[in-house]
């Protein structure tokens, strides 16, 4: 018998994770960084449920060794990568945001050794065939059924993945199609973990059987057949946008809305305007020219026509019901939607930063639940304070890549120190000042301009008057995109700064 593997225990710190791993490599686009990966796997890939598991049983099992590849000094973790960054994490549960009462302190694992790839590769091909394929995420499934499905495999062989390899096949052409619109937008909505933001996989799958409507259908080989690529990417786009102001939207909301939810991406930019129906041969136009009354046609610039492949989203705070959307207010529109037509208007904020403080999420939830009319001076007040507390706490929470916070960098020296000694008090105005002149859009670094701190201080502190309520949710209304900004997922704000000034 031919021994392929050696058992043996590995120091953790030479353990690798493995970014390509086909269980999550596709929709994980962060950096090449450990913890990134290590964040990714515990908060989206079900890995922080490993992590308790484990910490619960107080011992990772020694009859359940990582996969390895031996690469010089270092060993590539090619099954068990969940595992491997759950005893990462417990080594640093502060640093990984984990809910357990202590650290733990596991230095080595078990592994079994794999020195030929083709070995340990036939070895998890296998496995997969078994009961560690069925965990897989649907999208991870469609994707691995896809691979083998394009290098030669038969649909009947892969039935012992799963018993309806062809709907895999579908999904997984439908994905590669519609990642070339909306990259990282639309992979987020596919990703499962914690929220209401992922785990939109099955609502674009129930969105198949409407799919003459949106420009494209199926083959008999079952991959994917756009008809009318302006439908097609329009619709995606318009879903996109959709469902990331409308994360509650589940396959319940298809299944009660049928065909009319289609109805719902109008405000959105689909149908695209003036384009032949691919599903009838007729010719419709998009509520991107509907007018309200009184009101002028909007021109389609809106969330399904950007240049650059990743939507933008016309705010939207109602739950999907009857195809109707509520006209926004012109005082508290966003400018650059703030041509007259039908819209809809976002209420609160929707944020993807993970390990956010608690107090920080009561304070912003407070914020946006007073009611203006009652109490106008306290949602003026909150509006400054949740931005101030929001801003401080990207500042000094959010790492530069190197390990410390952007607060350390020379670009903030002059908020936190002062003649060499720290500060005391945190200077707001030049803290925020600071801050905006990292941010590279200039219709984001506006907006921040805009927001005027000293305005609302005034207001506030004026006991001859009272703030106006309307102002006060114009106020509230304006720092929604400012949070959604700050409290974007980490690497995505670091990408959206000025790196050369920290």
């Amino acid at each position: 018998m031919n021994i392929k593997s050696t058992p043996k225990l590995v120091k953790l710190k030479n353990l690798i994770l493995d970014k390509d791993n086909p269980r999550f490599a596709e929709l994980y686009s962060g950096s090449d960084k450990e913890e990134d990966l290590i964040n990714y796997l515990l908060y989206n890939e079900s890995a922080e449920d490993v992590a308790k598991s484990i910490f619960e049983a107080d011992e990772f099992y020694p009859d359940r060794p990582l996969w390895v590849l031996e690469d010089g000094k270092n060993f590539l973790v090619k099954d068990g990568n969940r595992r491997c960054a759950s005893v990462k994490a417990l080594n640093h549960p502060l640093k990984y945001g984990l809910d357990v009462a202590f650290k733990m302190n596991i230095k080595e694992l078990p592994v079994l050794v794999y020195k030929d790839k083709s070995d340990l590769d036939e070895r998890i091909r296998q496995e997969h065939t078994s009961s560690l394929f069925k965990q897989w995420g649907r999208i991870a499934k469609a994707i691995e059924v896809f691979r083998l499905y394009k290098t030669g495999t038969s649909i009947e062989s892969m039935r012992d993945f799963d018993s309806s390899p062809n709907e895999l096949i579908k999904l997984a052409s439908f994905y590669y199609e519609a990642v070339k619109l909306s990259s990282e937008d639309f992979k987020k909505l596919l990703r499962s973990g914690k929220g209401k933001s992922g785990g939109k996989t099955i609502v674009f799958e129930r969105l198949f059987k409407y799919r003459k409507e949106c420009g494209y259908t199926f083959k008999r080989d079952f991959e994917i057949d756009i008809k009318d690529k302006t439908y097609f990417e329009s619709y995606i786009k318009s879903m996109v946008a959709y469902l990331k102001d409308n994360p509650e939207t589940s396959s319940r909301t298809i299944d009660r809305m049928k065909g009319e939810f289609l109805k719902e991406l109008k405000p959105y930019g689909f149908p695209p305007v003036s384009s032949t129906n691919p599903s009838t041969g007729g010719t419709s136009t998009s509520s991107a020219s509907t007018t309200t009354s009184g009101s002028s046609s909007q021109s389609n610039s809106g969330a399904a026509s950007s240049n650059d492949g990743k939507a933008s989203p016309i705010p939207s705070s109602s739950t999907p019901s009857s195809g109707t959307s509520s006209t926004s207010n012109p005082s508290t529109s966003n400018p650059s939607t703030s041509n007259s037509g039908r819209k809809s208007v976002k209420h609160k904020p929707i944020y993807t930063r993970k390990k956010i403080p608690a107090p920080l999420e009561n304070l912003i939830k407070e914020c946006y639940n007073l009611d203006q009319n009652n109490f106008p001076n306290a949602k003026t007040a909150m509006s400054r304070i949740t931005f101030e507390c929001t801003l401080k706490f990207i500042v000094e929470n959010t790492d530069k890549g190197n390990g410390k916070a952007l607060k350390t960098s020379n670009h903030f020296q002059d908020v936190y120190f002062k003649k060499g000694k720290p500060t005391l008090y945190t200077d707001f105005d030049k803290l925020k000042s600071k801050f905006t002149e990292l941010i590279k859009d200039t219709g984001t670094k506006k907006a921040f301009e805009d927001f005027n701190l000293q305005n609302s201080h005034q207001i506030i502190h004026n006991y001859h008057v009272r703030a106006v309520p309307a102002n006060a949710k114009g106020l509230c209304d304006n720092l929604i995109v400012l949070i959604e900004f700050m409290l974007q997922e980490e690497s995505d704000l670091l990408q959206s700064l000025d790196q050369s000034k920290i």
